[in-house]
């Protein structure tokens, strides 16, 4: 099988784009030489100590000169133009929507997502997430496999694939790159943007984001793997994850696959964008914004906590007790808080966060609805199912 790197060429409009290429770069070379050797001849000719002064001539113009220099860099030009216009042409006409399948992209910091149509069965396959490169040596040996997985996209081999992206309105810009295809189109924030391609060769191909889009951009890969058109049919009708089986759906592969581990330590107490999930640690500071700031983004069932509920020394008291795991005695001051959150800080069965731990009603709300607040803006995931919350839950308790 072919890999996905740049050399390959295994879309029908590659060969158009790299013609292109190769028209431009010869052009330049004919262009650019055109100019140099003359000026350095004449360099030469013309030195000092080669010319005496009685034979410097002064010349208004020379006609013949005049239009060749006119008219054979135009003409090189236009086909530079022409070339360049043919392959955007080719890149840029879509084709009909009932003979192609149509796949949803979404581009956010820093994965890639993909949502094929219903098949028969009505199943929606949803791919996607953050993608770990695969490693190779000097050689192009394999070393390392990366983490594939779920993070693919897998299409049929000369089919034609039109791609309609976007990226959450709070995100940034990104770039859907496929350098075996010659591909690469923006992926804007709350717009939906196109491109397609037809893969004539079965084998897998690198997808980089091509616009710097923050800490991750290097990192935001995923890859296009092409099937055989019996092979891709029969795992599209099917109920399974991928057409290589099941994928992990253990919480630490969820965490990875949605791209929690670019802004959240696993493994330690570090603080990168966000806390860590190794142990949920809330610093006094962060206890005191929520508590003189309110919170409105988790969509809890008793609704937006408002701010200024206490202050002062209680919100002082409270704000060290919370930071500390809630152990030690109970300021009365966390009478105000204990109606929503519970004696025990758990949230009374989920009608308003978990003071103590990363539960599952707490984790279902921030991944769904984002949060904002003194530890900065986390983006909501509304694509997450509530197994993958569980899960995720279920292996932090075990951290």
């Amino acid at each position: 099988m072919l890999d996905g790197f740049v050399g390959a060429s295994a879309a029908t409009f590659a060969a158009d784009v790299d013609n292109a290429f190769w028209i431009n770069f010869w052009v330049s070379i004919v262009l650019g030489l055109s100019v140099l050797i003359p000026m350095f001849y004449f360099v030469w000719k013309y030195r000092e100590s080669n010319v005496k002064d009685e034979e410097i001539e002064n010349f208004t113009h020379h006609t013949g000169l005049e239009i060749t220099w006119t008219l054979v860099p135009t003409v090189m030009l236009m086909v530079l133009f022409w070339f360049g216009y043919d392959s955007m042409r080719v890149l840029r006409t879509m084709p009909a929507a009932d003979q192609s399948i149509t796949i949803q992209v979404e581009g956010s910091k820093w994965k890639w997502r993909y949502e094929y149509p219903a098949n028969a069965n009505g199943v929606v396959h949803k791919l996607g997430g953050a993608f770990i490169k695969p490693k190779y040596d000097e050689n192009g040996k394999l070393i390392e496999k990366g983490t594939m997985a779920k993070s693919a996209l897998y299409v049929p081999v000369n089919t034609n694939i039109i791609l309609e992206m976007t990226a959450p309105v709070d995100d940034v810009i990104h770039a859907f790159f496929v350098p075996a295809f010659r591909m690469k189109e923006d992926v804007v924030p709350g717009r939906v943007t196109k491109q397609w391609f037809n893969a004539t060769t079965v084998g897998e191909y690198d997808v980089e984001c091509a616009e710097y889009c923050g800490t991750d951009h290097s990192y935001m890969y995923s890859r296009i793997v092409v099937l055989p058109k019996a092979e891709y049919d029969a795992w599209f009708n099917s109920n399974d994850d991928t057409p290589k089986g099941n994928y992990d759906k253990s919480g630490s592969a969820l965490l990875q696959q949605h791209g929690c581990k670019s802004c959240h330590a696993t493994l330690s107490d570090a603080v990168f964008f966000g806390p860590t999930l190794k142990t949920r640690v809330l610093t006094k500071e962060q206890v005191l914004d929520v508590i003189n700031h309110g919170q409105d983004t988790l969509g809890y069932a008793m609704g937006a906590m408002p701010a200024g509920l206490v202050t002062g020394k209680d919100a002082q008291e409270i704000a060290a007790y919370v930071a500390a795991g809630m152990k030690g005695e109970q300021p009365a001051s966390f009478a105000a808080c204990s109606s929503c959150h519970g004696e025990d800080g758990k949230g009374q069965y989920g009608t308003s966060p978990s003071l103590v731990d990363y539960d599952v009603d707490l984790l279902r709300n921030v991944l769904k609805h984002g949060k904002k607040g003194s530890m900065g803006n986390m983006p909501k995931f509304p694509y997450i199912t509530d197994e993958d919350v569980s899960a995720i839950a279920e292996h932090l308790k075990s951290l």
